[in-house]
């Protein structure tokens, strides 16, 4: 199996992430990077976010409303400068505590060895639940 320079950008970016080295995931996002995350407004974590100040607002927003229990990427396609992954997640919303689980497809665009874009997809519907009092 070949894995190509883009998908290991991503898998870093995971792995940073995962440890909690957010300095070490930041390096990795373009400057002007756009990320969409499904949701808004019934997921509060939902929106469009614009460069590392959106990311970290992002980041932030997803630190204070959910406790992560596990995040698993598991397939990974990777097509120029195209890489699709799949995985799933769940967590625990902290002012309800009710816990959800969805599966999730993700789709990041690497320019010149930075992501420059990442659009997700996922079950917004479960999660939103978890929100609701």
């Amino acid at each position: 199996m070949h894995v190509t320079e883009n998908e290991k950008i991503v898998k870093q970016f995971y792995s940073a992430m995962l440890e909690g080295n957010v300095a070490g995931a930041m390096a990795l996002l373009d400057e002007y990077i756009i990320w969409i995350e499904p949701g808004a407004p019934d997921v509060p974590f939902g929106g469009v976010y614009n460069g590392h100040d959106g990311i970290g607002k992002m980041l932030g927003s997803e630190a204070k409303t959910v406790q992560l229990k596990n995040f698993i990427p598991r397939n990974y396609f990777a097509s120029q400068n195209l890489v699709v992954v799949l995985g799933s997640d769940s967590a625990t919303v902290l002012t309800t505590g009710k816990t959800y689980s969805t599966d999730w497809t993700m789709f990041f665009t690497i320019l010149d060895g930075k992501i420059s874009m990442v659009q997700t997809y996922m079950d917004t519907n479960a999660i939103a639940k978890a929100f609701l009092h």
